[in-house]
């Protein structure tokens, strides 16, 4: 007997399951591109031979001060260093090497007037011949703290106008 209805249910379901089925693909949704689907990413910083000096990321007072309230932050600082940093990263590798410097040196001048090589050897503290992303920011770090004279934490444009403090020599 559970045979018999086994062999009769059989048909039914599939005779159910192909209802609908005329050969047209089922209704899902409106039609859309397979790559309407990917997430929007950022822009990726362009490399600083595209750049003119005067965007460069650490150069105005403004364009760090990203809340417009009068002073940089630390925070605000740093991003301006990582934007210059992934700018100069033209390899996409991670680090700084001497030719990448070379090519922001229109940039970097602008940083108190370092000059490429005499950045790697003051900032490369593994003495690798490249810049990581934690060294480059170590040394930013440390120049936001000699800018910010008062020591309160923020830069404001009067500390940013003045000259700065020398900032640590080559090794």
């Amino acid at each position: 007997m559970l045979r018999k209805g086994t062999f009769l249910l059989a048909p039914l379901c599939a005779a159910l399951l192909l209802t609908g089925c005329d050969g047209k693909e089922k209704e899902t949704g409106p039609d859309v591109s397979p790559t309407a689907s990917i997430p929007a990413v950022a822009a990726p910083e362009p490399p600083v031979t595209a750049v003119p000096p005067s965007r460069n990321p650490l150069s105005s007072f403004d364009g760090l001060d990203a809340a417009h309230d009068g002073r940089i932050s630390s925070a605000e600082y740093a991003q301006g260093a990582q934007s210059l940093f992934e700018m100069m990263d033209m390899q996409h590798d991670g680090n700084l090497d001497l030719q990448e410097l070379q090519a922001g040196a229109a940039m970097l001048v602008e940083i108190d007037g370092l000059k490429p090589q005499a950045l790697l050897d003051a900032v490369d503290t593994d003495h690798d011949g490249k810049l990581t992303l934690s060294e480059w920011m170590a040394f930013n770090n440390t120049r936001f703290t000699l800018i910010d004279a008062n020591g309160d934490g923020m830069i404001d444009r009067a500390e940013w106008e003045a000259p700065h403090p020398p900032l640590p020599q080559a090794r």
